[in-house]
């Protein structure tokens, strides 16, 4: 079984693992960047921070999970109380494999961050950065849809939830005739974000309107399409699951997509955030969540309300930012 060691010149080996009598080790600097583990036969190490790893005595076969940062989720900002919602943010690409006898040499481990979330009007999530291990790369999540202009949108893309590892969701609308679909995933990495659905009968300009945003895509399942009557925001979709550390761990959900009534969208299983919700009455109290740290989850789109049937009633109601990535690697001891 390895044995854990610490080294005195900190900056060049930081911290690692080395296989008694065996000549093989790991080790990777900066040293907090990564936490060693045993699990059965296997030592390895979680990474939530960008390290380089250096392996000597190579020629073994090395495991990973790799997970990018997740899409923000796109935000309701202000403008008249027509109903707009944001999507939920997609969840990072996800990928588990293994490489085959890895020879010795520098490897680049990048765990890459959440997007931010926008209130700029009309502008979607930002999509999450990519994380990387050796020749391994995961791509960031798509951000949610945003509104794109008063009272409607010009530019129908950006109605649009952003491609990414998983997509992100489609913005609700409340009048018919522009695309909400959830943007695309890369298939092996993540799937694609919900729609976002429509008022089926539009109400008077001025008056309460609602439509429920798509979830973000998840890397175990798509975002939910905002169901029908459209009130509430799609689910985020589910994670996926790995034993690599041993115990079970989900990572990659997809966040919730943004509601126009009062029950707010959750996120998927895996980090998600939950989309926010709303009240044709009141100020609401904040329920949109970011995707959680080091799981590569979407963040949760920002909802509506009205607060005065008054165009041009409706403050601010942001999403939320996508958690940042995680890279998990291990090898038989």
């Amino acid at each position: 079984m390895p044995i854990v060691n610490s080294f005195s010149n900190g900056s060049a080996r930081a911290y690692g693992w080395t296989s008694g009598g065996a000549g093989f080790e790991v080790t990777w600097s900066p040293a907090p960047a990564g936490s060693p583990f045993t699990t059965g036969s296997y030592a390895g190490v979680d990474f939530t921070a960008s390290a380089t790893v250096t392996i000597t005595g190579g020629g073994r076969d090395i495991e990973y999970v790799v997970v990018a940062g997740g899409g923000a989720g796109g935000s309701n900002t202000t403008g008249p109380p027509l109903g707009y919602t944001g999507g939920g943010g997609g969840a990072g690409g996800y990928l588990a494999g293994t490489l085959p006898e890895l020879v010795e040499g520098s490897y680049t481990v990048t765990v890459g961050g959440g997007g931010s979330a926008n209130p700029t009007f009309g502008t979607p999530g930002d999509n999450g950065s990519n994380s990387v291990f050796s020749s391994v790369t995961a791509t960031g999540g798509g951000g949610g849809a945003s509104v794109s202009s008063v009272p409607y949108p010009s530019d129908p893309s950006q109605s649009v939830g952003l491609p990414g590892g998983s997509g992100g969701g489609g913005r609700g609308f409340p009048a018919t005739g522009f695309p909400l679909a959830g943007g695309s995933g890369i298939p092996g990495q993540g799937y694609p974000g919900g729609a976002g659905m429509v008022r089926p009968v539009p109400l008077p300009q001025g008056l309460f309107r609602d439509a429920g945003a798509g979830g973000g895509g998840g890397a175990g399942q798509a975002g939910e399409t905002a169901p029908s009557p459209p009130t509430i925001g799609g689910y985020g979709g589910a994670g996926a699951t790995t034993a690599i550390k041993g115990s079970p761990i989900t990572l990659a959900g997809g966040g919730g997509g943004g509601s126009a009534g009062t029950t707010p969208a959750p996120g998927g299983s895996g980090g998600g955030g939950n989309g926010e919700a709303g009240t044709p009455t009141a100020y609401p109290t904040p329920t949109a969540t970011a995707g959680t740290t080091n799981t590569g989850g979407g963040g949760g789109g920002g909802g509506f309300f009205n607060a005065s049937p008054v165009v041009g009633g409706s403050p601010d109601v942001t999403a939320k930012a996508g958690g940042s990535g995680r890279v998990i690697i291990r090898w038989l001891a």
